[in-house]
Order: structure tokens, then C-alpha cells, then sequence
């Protein structure tokens, strides 16, 4: 099978993946009835812990790489930009915001990837995309204007959370376009994850981790639910998806978050979750806006 067909099979899988890495990260920090287990920065230092492990024996063979110390700092932009503070971020939100929404604002992602790829690796952009991305912001600011179904309140903050790791997404999918496209998929999740290990696991212990594992009885159970999202939502994931990018471009392999939010509601639904028409209606919204600005993708080249 051609290459590029199959990475675009790759995408509904992908897709599937991440959706459910939204109510995975609540399910790490809340049991099922709401009690809380461990904390938005515990799942995370536990979640890129696990994922940066996965491909620790991978190193040697990376550090044999000429390039490899000359593309350090593009390295440390994919594992600190594109994993370890997203990571924290988007648990941050979930802390308050439900899992679905955090799927639908999710689907921002690609339109950071545009903006990026136009203002720092002066990629073409049409007024098609521009219109894109502004029909994009309004959706996205007619979400974050709802009020939680279920608090009554804004959610402005923790919405601004999850727009910031989008925009992190963005310049990492740009680098590993530009600048890492010499390595495959693999060598670039090695050296994007190594990066991150250092700093993912002095927070599992700075945040008081063990703790939870000794005094709070639902902790095995909370962190299977974290080992699912580390080593499959994560490590696996961003194998896949490196290789996506590889074989297409940055604003292509970001179309998985087209699917993402549909999934990611529908989990949230299924997992008890309130959602009301307007953010179905916002979502829709979000969604023609990041389409519209993938539909000249290949003139932009990116």
C-alpha cells in the first residue's frame, strides 16, 4: 500500500486513541462518582514518565546520530512543547472543564499549525485560511463564553489552558516538519520524550506522588487508567502520528482533530456528563473553520 494512503487510514485510528485520552485524564484524577484520586499534575508527571520510559532503550541508538546534538533544542521544543507542558495543561483544565469540551477545543490544533507554519516558517497562507481561522476564534470564543452546564460559570481560565497547549501542538508539529524531517517517527518520539523525562519525573516526586499510592485506596485503580493513557495515548500515539507528518504535512496529520471532539463527546456522554445544543452547535462551528483552513493545505505547504 502507498504510503500516504495508509497514513490517512492511520488518522480515524489516531483519532480514536486520542479521544479517549480526554476522559482517561479524568478518570485519573476522579473516580467515577467524582472522589478525587490523584492530581492534575500527578497524572501528568505519571503519564510522561511512562511514555518517555518506553523509548529510554531507544537512546544509544539516536545518540549515534551526527545530527542528533545539533538538533537538541529542536528535540526539547517537540518533548517540552508538543508532550510535557500540553500535559500538564490540558489536566489542569480537566480539573473543571468536562472531557468533552476539552476534545472540542482540542480541534484548535490546526489552526495554530497554519498561523505558526505562516508567521515562523513562512509558510503560504490563503484568505480562504484566513477566513478559516477566524470562524475558528469565533467558535472557539462562543464555547468558552457557555457556561458549564453543570458549575453555571464560565470556564475562561482552564479554556485558555487548553488554547496555549494547542498552540504548543502547533510549533511542535511545524518543527518536526522543518526541522526533524530527517528522523522517522520513532527516533523523533526517542528524542522528544528524552527531553522530557528529566523534569516529568522530578514532578512525580516533587508533587508528592508515592503519597498517593500509600494512603489512597483507589490509587491502582486511578492509575491504570493513566498507564492506558502514557503508554497507548501517548507513546504509541505520537509514534503514529510522526510518521503521519513524515509521510504528509503538518496541517494534514493535524486533521485528526477533526475526529477527536467527536469522539471525545461521545465518551462524555456515554461517561455521564452533561452537554448542552449550544456547545454541539459551537463545536460544528469550530470544526467547518479548521476544515475550511485544511482545504488549500497543499498550496500552503507545510
Amino acid at each position: 500500500m502507498p504510503k500516504k494512503p495508509l497514513s490517512y487510514l492511520l488518522i480515524p485510528l489516531l483519532a480514536c486513541i486520542w479521544g479517549s485520552s480526554f476522559i482517561l485524564m479524568k478518570r485519573g484524577m476522579f473516580t467515577a462518582d467524582g472522589m478525587p484520586v490523584f492530581s492534575a499534575e500527578q497524572v501528568a508527571s505519571i503519564r510522561i514518565s511512562l511514555a518517555s520510559i518506553v523509548f529510554l532503550p531507544l537512546l544509544p541508538r539516536l545518540l549515534k546520530n551526527k545530527h542528533f546534538k545539533s538538533d537538541i533544542p529542536f528535540f526539547m521544543i517537540v518533548g517540552w512543547g508538543g508532550n510535557l507542558i500540553p500535559a500538564f495543561l490540558f489536566t489542569y483544565a480537566e480539573q473543571s472543564l468536562d472531557s468533552a469540551i476539552a476534545g472540542i477545543m482540542n480541534s484548535f490544533t490546526p489552526i495554530f499549525t497554519i498561523l505558526i507554519g505562516y508567521l515562523i516558517f513562512k509558510s503560504s497562507i490563503s484568505t480562504q485560511q484566513i477566513i478559516g481561522t477566524l470562524i475558528g476564534f469565533i467558535g472557539i470564543s462562543w464555547l468558552i463564553s457557555l457556561s458549564n452546564p453543570a458549575t453555571g460559570h464560565f470556564q475562561i481560565a482552564p479554556a485558555l489552558a487548553i488554547l496555549l497547549a494547542t498552540l504548543l501542538y502547533g510549533i511542535s508539529l511545524n518543527t518536526i516538519k522543518h526541522k526533524l524531517n530527517k528522523y522517522n517517527s520513532i527516533e523523533i518520539a526517542t528524542g522528544g520524550f528524552t527531553m522530557a523525562l528529566l523534569p516529568a519525573l522530578i514532578g512525580y516526586f516533587i508533587f508528592e506522588t508515592p503519597a498517593v499510592f500509600k494512603n489512597n485506596t483507589m490509587a491502582i485503580s486511578s492509575f491504570k487508567y493513566v498507564a492506558i493513557l502514557g503508554l497507548v495515548g501517548t507513546a504509541f500515539a505520537v509514534i503514529i502520528f510522526n510518521r503521519i507528518i513524515a509521510q504528509t504535512t503538518a496541517v494534514a496529520a493535524s486533521t485528526v482533530t477533526y475526529f477527536i471532539p467527536i469522539i471525545a463527546v461521545a465518551i462524555g456522554i456515554a461517561a455521564g456528563e452533561l452537554f448542552i445544543w449550544q456547545q454541539l452547535i459551537a463545536m460544528f462551528v469550530i470544526i467547518s473553520g479548521v476544515l475550511l483552513v485544511n482545504l488549500k493545505f497543499k498550496k500552503a505547504n507545510i
